[in-house]
């Protein structure tokens, strides 16, 4: 074990189960860094394969490696002991099976520096290590991607009540980076679950935070194999650390009580997490089920019980959407027809007001022509009037044309 005091931007903790498979290429990815200011935590979570000879041999090879080993206790003891061995600013959870990105250190370090972030959240991609893994559990294709955009910092409560209320919180740990002394400060560990020890850490840290970030970065490479925690587990343990996780989020509950909003998105956690039971129970098979949950009024029996409670109220609950739902298509079908007629409407006004400027148009046009009509009748009787006169005229001028020639005449015969 090294015996180096220095300190360091990034302390990188892998607790380590079994893993000798894998940790030497999730040592490489970290030891391939950009980053390179950070120090390698490995805690041996009493493996039995040959995992602590291969951390064994990094340790000596690299003195920002240290190794620590001991009794199996689960990854929430080791990352908390990981955490008291700490001397980085930031700590970053890696699993011992997994790779992170080769620039993921150091754009988590900079996001954090330029914030002054408390914790900092980013996602994933999965791999899987065989083709019938990956059609066992095709979900976690895209269940480390986030559906919305969240900009900026933001207060942790606020944070975690608009993630919460969009689907978007993602339980791993090893997509958040969170500042050392801010655990620190707020006494924040990992409980004693063996599984789903990652769920009430993430809640604590969040509405603890006083300033967090969420990215979209992808930086992390999760494998998903058949034999992992996250795809296998004994079923009593499993059940017990559901009812620790309960009951940690009902002391939340109980802790925020001047804040409903925050209380609201904390229930819906709790709701979730009873649904997830339910499926859980529902794999168990009858036979193995009276001596795993016990007599009435025990703890894990009162815990199904409430499961069934709460898969009631969902099954309720998603009833009443899909009937809103139906209700909501009809209503844009009723809009969508209503909107047609407006058109409609709005087409035949627009082709009445110009049928009406047209007959008015025309209108004008036939006023004119009668006024031109009857001004063209005025001048003609006005120039018949004339031609008369000039008749008569012509006739006078005619008559008294020949008598002054007939007088001249007889004058001169005269």
């Amino acid at each position: 074990m090294s015996t180096d005091k220095k300190e360091y931007g990034i302390s990188v903790i892998i607790p380590c189960y079994n893993v000798g498979q894998y940790v030497e290429e999730t040592l490489k990815s970290v030891l391939n860094q950009s980053f390179k200011n950070y120090e390698i935590i490995c805690l041996n979570d009493g493996s039995t394969d040959g995992t602590l000879e291969i951390l064994n041999k990094y340790q000596s090879l690299y003195p920002y490696i240290q190794v620590f080993t001991g009794e199996n206790h689960g990854v929430a003891y080791q990352r908390n002991k990981g955490v008291q061995r700490a001397r980085g600013k930031y700590i970053y959870y890696l699993d011992g099976d997994d790779l992170i990105k080769e620039n993921c250190l150091e754009t988590l370090y900079q996001y954090a520096e330029a914030d002054s972030l408390d914790i900092l959240y980013f996602e994933a991609e999965s791999f899987y290590e065989s083709k019938e893994i990956e059609e066992a559990f095709p979900q976690f294709l895209t269940l480390y991607h986030r559906h919305k955009e969240y900009d900026g910092v933001y207060d942790g409560k606020n944070l975690y009540i608009e993630m919460e209320n969009k689907g978007d919180i993602k339980m791993s740990v090893w997509l958040q980076f969170v500042r050392r002394q801010f655990l620190i400060d707020n006494n924040i560990k990992f409980g004693e679950e063996r599984y789903f020890e990652d769920n009430l850490y993430t809640v604590r840290t969040m509405i603890k935070a006083a300033r967090a970030r969420c990215v979209r970065d992808n930086l992390y490479l999760r494998r998903v194999r058949g034999n992992s925690i996250m795809t296998g587990g004994k079923r009593k343990i499993r059940f017990e650390s559901y009812l620790e996780v309960v009951r940690g989020l009902m002391q939340i509950l109980e802790d925020e009580k001047q804040n409903s909003a925050l209380q609201e998105a904390i229930y819906k956690r709790i709701r979730g997490t009873y649904i997830n039971i339910f499926k859980d129970y529902l794999k168990v098979p009858e036979s193995e089920r009276d001596e795993l949950f016990g007599e009435k009024n025990s703890p894990l029996y009162l815990l199904i019980g409430m499961a069934f409670f709460m898969n009631i109220e969902e099954v309720d609950r998603k009833k009443v959407s899909e009937k809103l739902k139906k209700t909501y298509a009809e209503k844009s079908e009723i809009n969508a027809k209503l909107q047609r007629t407006y058109a409609e409407k709005s087409e035949i006004n627009a082709k009445l007001k110009k049928t009406h400027e047209e007959k008015a148009e025309r209108g004008e046009k036939i006023k004119k022509l009668r006024k031109h009509l009857k001004d063209t009748k005025a001048e003609l009787e006005e120039k018949s009037k004339r031609l008369e006169q000039l008749e008569q005229e012509k006739k006078q001028l005619e008559k008294h044309f020949l008598g002054r020639f007939v007088l001249e005449k007889y004058n001169k015969n005269k």
